[in-house]
């Protein structure tokens, strides 16, 4: 026993003070102060931030940790190693039957090939009327004035599953619970508007935007007298097009936008873009549909199995195809405004650009074989179960971090991936470091991540004098933090204003 208990002290000890040691620099005494004291004592703190050959700080740098959005910096870097900051999406107009005197005798397909913008509400995103337009004038060069059969959304591009198990519950029913399909519409979401009933009551629950008339809602949500309880949540999946409201909404509580998910996003595209095709002197005389799991074509959601099966993509006949916004806005977005969207299309196109295929699993494959490649050793420091961190089965240590941020900065997409990061005060670092100077928040770039317990920032704190070889890389991860971000974040904002200090 004495034996043990005289190896296993020190052990302890060596790892609660991993890598204090030989350390003297003004950012790692205050991050050992921070470290040993409340609201961080508790939870567990990662970090390594270096500059050239000289460490800035560190504390647990090898203990892999739940890295929330960060990890979307492995995404959107991979994305643009692999595909190109040039490279698009495309999405191709199809048909079946024939063509003859203006008149498409069969079903006209819009082909998806997992372009995440289409009808998105992001600065890269063309707007819905240009994306119809387009499409609109592409049937036109063909002569087509007359449709018919159904407008058909193909959703086939991505396969199925299209979100990842180890997501929470409490998260498909959110804006980004539905994932990405290979046929794309408003980031596969639904904006309800909220307001207040009767105490005791359901609250008043409305769609504002896409209009989904084939969806029908439970209301089983409750309005509390309670002002801070707002715990509204939304259920639903694509077994059905039917969704529940649970939860509770304060009855004095202004009018509240719920941003929730939409299962069926090919089905809505094609509802749509029917409904413009009409209202444009093109008529379509068989209505919208999209394919079932089970490969029909589908007029009604209820009945997946019921119709003819769906023509074979390679059967199909193309008319015209349009781009998507090339990759590095879509990446822009992505780290801008964290996307969780976004990642996921980007961490699907992985496994399409290395296998040829769609698949969440080969994703995860494809983004270890990439890092391998670029002889940073995930194995045993990086786990990747999915592109946004949503899930907390990523794990993923701060030295790990700046090894992948190192291995970017040398890299060819370095200017496009730099770029692609928020400065404080901008996209989801508005509230960040709000009282440093501009010349600080200019030079640091970096990614924010969080969820309950977790709060994570990691990126580059360029030079005063644009010298490369001084530039800063780091990874601050925090984990089982009970205390809420607003008691955490001014930690790490010191933390990051002490390392753009250094001498």
């Amino acid at each position: 026993m004495r034996l043990v208990a005289k190896i296993a002290l020190p052990f302890f000890l060596l790892l609660s003070a991993a890598g204090a040691a030989g350390q003297d620099t003004q950012t790692q005494k205050l991050l050992s102060g921070y470290a040993g004291a409340e609201p961080l004592r508790s939870g567990i703190v990662g970090v390594l931030a270096v500059r050239g050959a000289d460490t800035l700080a560190q504390m647990n740098r090898r203990i892999k940790m739940v890295p929330a959005s960060n990890v979307k910096l492995i995404t959107t870097g991979l994305s643009l190693l692999s595909l190109g900051a040039d490279w698009r999406f495309k999405t191709t107009l199809s048909y079946t039957g024939s063509i003859s005197d203006g008149v498409l005798d069969g079903d006209l397909y819009i082909v998806g090939g997992g372009d995440p913008t289409i009808a998105a509400q992001t600065s890269c995103a063309d707007s819905l009327e240009v994306t119809f337009r387009a499409w609109k004038a592409v049937l036109e060069r063909s002569g087509i004035r007359t449709i018919k059969g159904r407008i058909v959304g193909d959703s086939r591009f991505f396969n199925r599953p299209l979100v990842d198990s180890s997501w929470q519950a409490e998260d498909l029913g959110s804006i980004d619970g539905a994932g990405p399909q290979g046929l794309n519409f408003f980031g596969n979401s639904v904006v309800f508007n909220v307001s207040g009933g009767e105490v005791g009551k359901a609250p008043q629950i409305e769609t504002l935007y896409p209009d989904t008339p084939w969806m029908s809602y439970v209301n089983s949500a409750v309005t509390t007298e309670v002002k801070s309880d707002n715990s509204l949540y939304y259920v639903c999946s694509d077994l059905a097009p039917c969704g529940e409201f649970h939860g509770k909404f304060p009855s004095g509580r202004k009018d509240y936008k719920l941003y929730c998910s939409n299962p069926f996003p090919a089905y809505t595209c094609a509802y749509f873009f029917c409904n413009y095709l009409i209202s444009n002197g093109i008529a379509v005389e068989g209505g919208y549909a999209d394919i079932s799991p089970q490969g029909n074509v589908r007029s009604d959601l209820l009945f997946s199995d019921i119709g003819h099966a769906a023509a074979v993509s390679g059967d199909l006949e193309s008319l015209g195809t349009k781009d998507s916004p090339d990759l590095w806005g879509i990446v822009r977005d992505t780290n801008f405004d964290s996307n969780n969207f976004y990642a996921e299309t980007l961490f699907n196109m992985l496994a399409v650009k290395q296998y040829g295929v769609s698949d969440r699993a080969l994703s995860a494959q494809a983004a270890t074989e990439m890092l391998s490649s670029l002889g940073l050793r995930p194995y045993g420091a990086c786990v990747i179960r999915d592109g946004s961190g949503l899930s907390r089965k990523n794990y993923v240590s701060p030295e790990f971090f700046v090894r992948f941020l190192r291995r970017m900065y040398s890299g060819p997409a370095r200017d496009y991936y730099v770029a692609s990061l928020p400065n404080p005060g901008k996209g989801t670092l508005k509230n960040r470091l709000a009282g440093a100077s501009s010349e600080v928040r200019r030079r640091i770039f970096m990614k924010s991540g969080s969820m309950n317990g977790v709060l994570c920032y990691s990126g580059y704190i360029l030079s005063p004098d644009s010298d490369r070889s001084k530039t800063i890389f780091f990874s601050i991860l925090t984990n089982n933090v009970s205390a809420p971000s607003w008691k955490v974040a001014p930690i790490i904002d010191e933390i990051l204003l002490s390392l753009a200090s250094e001498p």
